[in-house]
């Protein structure tokens, strides 16, 4: 059974019934504009409540308070997103309101492997539900779990979330999804991808993706479901897409537009200056805001 939502008014409601495919509505989505949407999520205090108890849920199975899980195809597996963070050479510009979110996660291993603290932190460690190629429905099909962590028939996000027992998980899909999944699928994946997360206590930071230059369209329609999705859970969205719209090349490499853009000199954790005109600095600096939004809504950061 899932995690309790709560309603506008504060009472406790039942969240969303389990994704059941082709139930998906292509009229609940079409009249959903991202462009007009926050950026940044805007936690209600109903949202709030809702996202302590998931939290409190978490913490009481065990899960870690200063661990964060990235789900994704290869903007999120990706040696730039989050990863230059772990080496603390950062440079905040005018966001020095940030390092607190940084240092929460700062040089907290992730899992043990053999009963021993492996790896980095959230920034650097690479994700079990987190793979170049992957698809929405990636993270949901045992074949692609890594055999040195997972159990046999263990998909990779169940993996992820029993391994690393994160207290937080950043999800973002639909790159690979524009060329190879429709509408109906789309939804239901993601669904199942957010259900099961939160049953494990985890609090999802859903993201909308960027445009695929090759087919805006389809793009658009993906993300309507992103916020739906956002919307019926009742989780933080970051909008990326409506972050990366004014950028050149709509933020993403416009010689492979399944990566996002980086700055000349690679340096994708200088939040200053023309560093803040590429992908993958926008995006980095925009997960960190979002996380700061949650978890002092949580009441983690003072």
């Amino acid at each position: 059974m899932g995690i309790a939502l709560l309603s506008a008014c504060g009472s406790a409601q039942k969240s969303p019934d389990p994704p059941v495919f082709g139930r998906f509505d292509p009229a609940a989505v079409a009249e959903i504009n991202p462009d007009a949407l926050p950026i940044l999520p805007e936690i209600t205090p109903a949202m709030a409540e809702s996202l302590r108890a998931v939290y409190r849920a978490g913490q009481a199975r065990g899960n870690q308070p200063r661990v964060l899980a990235k789900l994704g195809d290869c903007m999120t597996d990706n040696p730039y997103f989050l990863v230059p963070l772990s080496a603390g050479r950062f440079d905040l510009g005018d966001y020095a309101e940030l390092k607190p979110v940084i240092e929460h996660f700062l040089g907290v291993p992730t899992r043990a492997h053999s009963g021993q603290p492996w790896g980095a932190d959230s920034f650097a460690t690479p994700g079990l539900a987190a793979a170049g190629g992957f698809n929405v429905a990636g993270p949901l099909d045992p074949t692609w779990a890594n055999p040195e962590w997972c159990q046999a028939n263990e998909s990779p996000l169940a993996c992820e979330l029993r391994v690393s027992r994160p207290a937080f998980a950043i999800i973002m899909f639909g790159t690979n999804d524009v060329n190879t999944t429709d509408l109906p699928s789309y939804d239901f994946y993601l669904r199942t991808i957010v259900s099961q997360t939160l049953d494990a206590g985890t609090i999802p930071l859903l993201s909308t993706f960027p445009t695929r230059p090759e087919n805006p369209a389809k793009s658009r329609q993906l993300n309507q479901i992103v916020v739906k999705v956002a919307q019926d859970y009742q989780v933080p969205l970051l909008n990326l897409n409506r972050a990366l719209a004014d950028l050149p090349d709509l933020g993403v490499n416009p010689k492979d537009t399944t990566h996002l853009s980086l700055p000349p000199d690679g340096r994708a954790d200088v939040f200053r200056g023309e560093h803040l005109r590429y992908g993958a600095t926008v995006r980095n600096l925009l997960t960190l805001q979002a996380l700061d939004r949650v978890l002092r809504a949580l009441g983690v950061l003072g």
